[in-house]
């Protein structure tokens, strides 16, 4: 066979997989109640009420702002919120799956074989929609191990500059993400060292993103760091019952997706007998698991395994594999794939699975299909919701379902909070003492006179710890923006005063 034939061959099936990819990305797109937090922002942002959830205070409820931006900017042109981010979500994932075909490797077998796993992957498959920001995240980590490549090899002042940048826009993405990549940025930085000026010019102009999104923040938020992040991991839960809910969590991916946790470990195992570059990038996957260990985990199976899954999955594109390793891996594939393919290749409108582990972990796929999946919408599912109205109604409380809620009733009412991830004085305290805690549903015991305070946009707490600190916050997130004694109040908030 002549190479030409070769060529047009491997091309058919690269073709033939993906359009396999694209499908089954219609028939499992979705979006989670986390997602419509997002969206509702994105709705008031682009309706004249300001980046925020409630429209009566300032706060960042979400914890990907470039993810958030370009949702907004989808969502400004095709003047449907819904629309907009199943477009963008799937056609992300697209993308991301082309250039794991195409970018890595010319042996064919490993690309199939990880191109494969991808389809068979629930948390892969999950997560390649869902409202969140894992595609984005995928597709940063893509550019950066290409880049990474040019920027220690080629060593051209572009690949550098574009290596940091696309690093800045990971912070950006999701912050923790960059755990990932850690290793491998330092190698970056020390293999250029000895063009210090290129170096640094290059470090400069990369960190722009993240350093100008930071004082955005500051400035208009009044916080350094998004409120999830103060919510999560501020929680006041000891640090041994959250590794212990951590490895959970990885036993529950075990349970429910093993082939998510398998290919995860055989990409570290090869990367570290692969070359200095590929053992880096397998020592920020140990990283990044040892974080997610250490935070808890998640409440939505697999979430935080995509990203680890799919750089595992370049390590074992760019492999040198022999004949004995491939058979190994196909096989495991191939078995650990038929076990999870009716929640991936063959699921449908049926697909639900509402069952909450007895750790708090959950298919959320399973969970909000029936209501939010793309293969279930009618036209009236998809309309934009309605969105005029004016604030005076009593908050409503919730902890879940809350982005749901606010995102069909609209602007009309302020949406309390009580798992704080959309809240500026519930984020900074600690959960309620409870031995039955749910990982990523910290709810706060609410300051008496609390809800009161929010209807009357008075500080009415009786709690003389509370009422102090919650004065600050009213002037943050509240105040008149260039208010001298908002900028007081902000340096006291973030550099010198505790939370109570």
């Amino acid at each position: 066979m002549n190479n030409n034939a070769v060529q047009l061959n491997r091309k058919s099936i690269f073709i033939a997989l993906f359009a396999v990819f694209f499908i089954e990305l219609i028939r499992t797109a979705w979006i989670t109640d986390d997602a419509n937090i997002t969206l509702t922002t994105v709705l008031n942002f682009l309706c004249g009420y300001g980046p925020n959830f409630n429209i009566d205070e300032r706060v960042q409820a979400y914890t990907h702002p470039l993810w958030f931006l370009l949702l907004s900017g989808v969502t400004f042109v095709i003047r449907n919120i819904y629309a907009a981010t199943f477009i963008l979500s799937i056609g992300t994932s697209l993308l991301v799956f082309w250039l794991i075909l195409t970018k890595f490797s010319k042996n064919i077998l490993q690309v199939i074989i990880v191109a494969s796993a991808c389809m068979l992957s629930k948390a892969y498959v999950d997560f390649s929609t869902s409202g969140l920001e894992n595609p984005l995240s995928h597709l940063l980590i893509i550019f950066l191990v290409l880049l990474a490549i040019k920027a220690t090899t080629a060593k051209t002042r572009l690949s550098l500059v574009s290596y940091f940048l696309c690093y800045s826009c990971l912070y950006l993405c999701r912050a923790d993400l960059t755990i990932l990549l850690f290793p491998v940025t330092v190698f970056v930085i020390i293999h250029n060292c000895k063009t210090p000026v290129v170096l640094m010019r290059s470090l400069f102009i990369g960190v722009l993103p993240a350093l100008i999104w930071t004082i955005f923040s500051l400035y208009y938020y009044g916080f350094l760091f998004p409120n999830t992040a103060y919510a999560k991991l501020g929680n006041g839960i000891p640090a041994k019952e959250l590794i212990i809910q951590g490895f959970l969590y990885l036993i529950d991916a075990i349970n429910r997706d093993p082939l998510t946790l398998v290919i995860i470990f055989s990409g570290i195992y090869v990367g570290l007998r692969n070359g200095i570059f590929s053992a880096l990038l397998s020592i920020g996957i140990v990283f990044y698991l040892t974080y997610i260990v250490y935070i808890g985990g998640d409440f939505m199976a697999g979430r935080f395994l995509t990203a680890p899954f799919l750089l595992a999955g370049i390590q074992i594109i760019r492999a040198n594999l022999n004949k004995t390793q491939l058979s190994i891996l196909a096989i495991c594939m191939s078995v650990l794939g038929v076990m999870s393919i009716n929640a991936t290749l063959f699921s449908h409108s049926s697909y639900k699975n509402e069952t909450i582990s007895r750790n708090g972990i959950a298919d959320e796929r399973g969970f909000y299909f029936q209501k939010w999946g793309l293969l279930n919408a009618n036209r009236a599912s998809l309309l934009p919701p309605p969105y005029s109205s004016t604030l005076g109604k009593k908050p409503q409380l919730a902890c879940a379902f809350i982005g749901a809620m606010a995102l069909e009733q609209g602007p009309g009412r302020h949406y309390l909070d009580t798992c704080a991830l959309t809240d500026p004085l519930l984020s900074h305290l600690p959960a309620k003492k409870n031995a039955k805690w749910r990982i990523g549903h910290f709810e706060r015991e609410l300051p008496k006179n609390y809800v009161e305070s929010i209807e009357l946009n008075n500080n009415l707490l009786t709690d003389p710890r509370f009422h102090a600190y919650y004065d600050s916050i009213k002037k943050v997130t509240r105040g008149d923006l260039n208010d001298p004694g908002r900028w007081r109040e902000i340096i006291r908030l973030n550099f010198e005063e505790s939370a109570p």
